[in-house]
Formats: structure tokens, sequence, C-alpha cells
């Protein structure tokens, strides 16, 4: 019997956070006026609304005869998800995934009032009218079928997350290889600049700016190959994290967002040249 709960409860999880994602990318792409693929996982879900959902309803459906103590306690709970899995991914992967510290009523840019808000009010539609129809639409189902359709899905979810899970941790160690890069280009640079800003340089010193020349050419070329490997990712993360900052690596990731920024205008171009 408790089996069959956890299966309905998982499938009510991937429903929430396949509902979650869709509200994502319409919220994202009518500005954009483009699809925008939102969320950390490459499939179409964001399990941090499946996790809400399910918290709401199980900690919220005993207060159900009261919507106005529903909503405030929703809000609250919302917020407290919210701001805990920002913290959590922050010190996972040392990136910032989204970040409200330009709105009004936010705490340390993880969670704004506004925001809140608008999760109290699906947190209420979400008990009082979503959730009948998803279990009901749940139960209908075979029991073998749901245990088929949970093992096909769990495996689904798994891998994906495993695999995003890899790719960022693989673009946080290149953050890290770029900004050594980074520091020893602007030595070399200084050096260079030093040994040139003599008036006279002796034989040794032009021997010595000429191997500082070929060294940084050397680092360009080497930070410019890294960020090709991250080019994929990279583009994928801040196509659904515009906000996304780092504390470790601020300038590199600055200097990425630039570059792909390059890249996607270049491609507008070809693209239009094309048409």
């Amino acid at each position: 019997m408790y089996m069959h709960y956890l299966v309905d409860e998982f499938l009510l999880f991937l429903a929430y956070s396949f509902i979650g994602w869709v509200s994502e990318v319409i919220y994202c792409s009518v500005p954009e006026k483009k699809l925008v693929n939102r969320g950390f996982l490459t499939g179409p879900y964001c399990p941090i609304y499946g996790i809400g959902a399910l918290v709401v309803i199980n900690v919220l459906t005993p207060f159900s005869e009261n919507p106005i103590i529903v909503y405030f306690l929703a809000v609250i709970i919302t917020s407290l998800l919210e701001y805990v899995t920002g913290y959590l991914l922050e010190r996972v992967y040392h990136l910032k995934w989204w970040d409200y510290s330009k709105y009004k009523f936010n705490i340390h840019g993880r969670v704004v009032l506004h925001n809140s808000l608008i999760f109290g009010v699906l947190s209420l539609i979400t008990i009082y009218f979503l959730n009948p129809i998803l279990l009901n639409m749940i139960n209908n189902l075979p029991l073998n079928m749901r245990y088929t359709l949970s093992l096909l899905l769990l495996s689904i979810f798994l891998t994906d997350n495993i695999i995003s899970t890899l790719k960022t941790l693989k673009l946080n160690t290149n953050l890290s290889k770029l900004h050594m890069i980074a520091d020893e280009i602007k030595e070399k640079m200084s050096e260079k600049l030093s040994l040139k800003s003599k008036s006279m340089q002796s034989s040794e010193e032009e021997s010595q700016i000429r191997i500082l020349a070929t060294k940084i050419d050397e680092l360009n070329q080497n930070f410019n190959d890294i960020s090709k490997q991250s080019k994929e990712v990279v583009k994928r993360i801040f196509i659904a994290f515009p906000n996304i900052t780092s504390k470790l690596h601020k300038e590199i990731l600055i200097e990425l967002k630039a570059i792909n920024k390059t890249n996607i205008n270049k491609n507008k171009k070809l693209k239009h040249r094309g048409n």
C-alpha cells in the first residue's frame, strides 16, 4: 500500500514539475518573443515546482476549510523552499542561478515578495482545483501501468539529473581554469609592459619580451579553447538563467556572457543574410 502511495506521489511530482516548466517557459518566452527552455535540467520539468506542490498539498490540505490561512501559509512555505533551493545551488555549484536583488522586498536576492504572493495564488489553485483533477486522472490508470510509467519516467529523470549535474560541474571547473588563465595573462602582460616601458632594452630583455608575447598568445588560445568547450552548456544555462552570477568567477562569467551574446548576434546576422 505504501508503494502505491509513493508511485502516485512521484507521478504527481512529475506532473507539477511539468506544469511549472510550462508556466516558466510561457512567462519567459513571451517577453523574449522566442521559446526559452527554462530550468536547470534539459527535460520539460522544473523539480522545484513538483516539490513545492507536494509540500503545499500535504502540509496545507488539513487547513483547506480556511482559504485565507492556506494562502498565507503557502506564501511562507513556497518562499522558504525557493530560498533554501537557491542557497543550496549556490553552495554546490558556486553559482547564483537567479537574483532578485534589483527588486524591492527581496531577501538576499533569493526570494522576492511579488513572486511569493503569486506562488500563494498558485497554491490555492493547486489545492482546490488542480490536485483533485490530477489525482482522479492517476487513479483511473491501471496499477500496472502506473508502476511501469513511474519506472520509465524515473529512469529518464535520473539520467537527466546526472547528465545536467556533470555538465554544470564541468562548467564550474572550466570557470576556475579560465580564471587562472586570465590571471596569468594579466601577470604576463604586466611584465611585458614593464619591460617595454624602458627607453632602451638589452638583447636579453628584447628576447624576454618576445617570449612573453608568445606565452600570452598561447594563454589566449588556451582561454579560447576552454571557452569553446563550454559553449553549448553556457548557451543553455545563460538562456535559462540570464541573471546567473558567480562570486568566485564574476569577471570570467561576464566575459563568457559577452562571448555568448556575440555568437548569438553573429548567428542572427548569418540567418538574416541566408534569408
